[in-house]
């Protein structure tokens, strides 16, 4: 057997073992991911927008009407497979002595802007840890 039929031959055979060796775990529940923003400027604070269904909550865009945001602490919470996300939001903002609690279900995103990532419970190597 020659040198490139060798290497073929491994190949092949690669194809048919890699994927076994490549299987996926249960998922465990509950699911809970955690995640902390923190503006690196507390004088300065920065901006935070959650959208809920059709719901838009600002935190930052205009200091009169939406003061900045000092840190912003999320939890996500999946009970079970198939069942509705719980997110837990606390928001303290520049001038304010107690913090804004958000308890919201279903789709929630966020934007973030002028604050870091201080804690989350990702893995590590990926873009989600501080």
């Amino acid at each position: 057997m020659d040198r490139a039929s060798a290497i073929r031959l491994l190949v092949a055979l690669s194809v048919f073992t890699i994927p076994s060796l490549a299987r996926a775990g249960e998922v465990e529940y509950p699911q809970l991911i955690h995640t902390r923003y923190e503006a690196p400027d507390p004088k300065l604070g920065g901006q935070f927008v959650v959208w809920s269904e059709r719901e838009k909550i600002f935190y930052g865009l205009d200091p009169r009407l939406f003061p900045a945001a000092l840190y912003v602490d999320i939890t996500q919470v999946t009970p079970t497979a198939g069942s509705v996300t719980l997110t837990f939001v606390e928001v303290r903002t520049i001038n304010g002595q107690t913090s804004d609690y958000l308890h919201l279900t279903g789709n929630v995103r966020f934007r973030v802007s002028g604050m870091t990532l201080k804690a989350s419970n990702f893995p590590l190597g990926g873009a989600m840890t501080p």
